[in-house]
């Protein structure tokens, strides 16, 4: 199957480039970080920057994958086939990356503070995908250590608590954020602030 770069169902070459193409780009950016200005405070721009990520990534699942079309339609396919190779393309997270992040932070922090925040947010987000690659067990790989392994279960069941409530909401389609929860995969912090952690009775 030839890879489809702007498709929402990928093939295994598209999905494994999306990880191998931001994992290249995370390694060039902290390179370059290394052996740029040696500025304590580039640290605190990368932890901003992958703190940053885990607000992201609550509300683009909160308000845009569960409420924006048509995203909330690609998004309920996930719901309905969650091993399927589903995710935004690699161009378009890209394109949005750069348009909405990076090139703003360097307008207004300058190169480098620019660069260590997206090296934190990139980061955050490759957290992400290998989170959820791995709760949703789309393929098996290497055997995680018993530390690994607790925390991916702790993550899994929170993940399925998410799935789970959309499943009860209504069939067919995606319900209303407010009946919903769980949005979070790599962290339960931004779960707990907005009160999106209320146990099913």
């Amino acid at each position: 199957m030839p890879m489809r770069w702007l498709a929402f169902e990928h093939s295994v070459g598209a999905y494994r480039a999306d990880f191998f193409i931001y994992g290249t780009v995370s390694v060039a950016l902290g390179a370059a970080l290394l052996a740029g200005p040696q500025d304590v405070r580039l640290l605190g721009w990368a932890a901003a920057g992958a703190l940053g990520w885990t607000l992201l990534e609550y509300l683009l699942h909160r308000f845009v994958l569960h409420g924006l079309p048509p995203f909330k339609r690609w998004h309920a396919e996930h719901h309905r086939r969650p091993t399927a190779l589903i995710a935004a393309p690699t161009l378009l997270t890209a394109l949005l990356f750069t348009t909405l992040l990076l090139l703003p932070a360097v307008w207004w922090l300058g190169v480098w503070p620019a660069a260590a925040l997206s090296f934190g947010l990139l980061n955050g987000y490759l957290a992400y995908g290998l989170t959820h690659h791995a709760i949703h067990g789309v393929s098996a790989g290497a055997k995680p250590t018993w530390i690994v392994r607790r925390w991916l279960m702790r993550r899994r069941r929170w993940h399925g608590l998410h799935h789970r409530r959309v499943a009860r909401a209504a069939p067919g389609r995606t319900p209303a954020p407010a009946k919903e929860g769980y949005y979070g995969v790599s962290s339960v912090f931004w779960d707990r602030v907005f009160r999106t952690d209320r146990r099913p009775p």
